[in-house]
């Protein structure tokens, strides 16, 4: 059950990720979920299952990243959102 509860968690973790940012966020917030379930591996299911539970997390990450930038599409041609135009200063 906890390991059901963590993929809801990072596909929700994804999919908020993808509707706001970019992919920089996306590579920390994915070595922060490797980091936290090889920790949570180790120590709660030993080394050969907690392998299969990081690779499903990591998906699940990946799928709520994509979701949520479909959502921002949908969103934006709707006209629900705006996003306004980056200006990047030039030094």
């Amino acid at each position: 059950m906890e390991q059901m509860t963590a993929l809801i968690l990072c596909f929700i973790a994804g999919l908020a990720v993808g509707s706001l940012f970019g992919a920089r966020t996306l590579l920390i917030l994915a070595l922060a979920v490797f980091v936290v379930e090889v920790g949570a591996s180790v120590v709660l299911l030993g080394a050969s299952s907690g392998l299969i539970w990081l690779l499903a997390s990591q998906v699940a990450l990946q799928l709520g990243y994509l979701g949520g930038m479909c959502l921002r599409s949908i969103l934006e041609r709707a006209g629900i959102v705006i996003i306004a135009p980056q200006s990047r200063q030039s030094r």
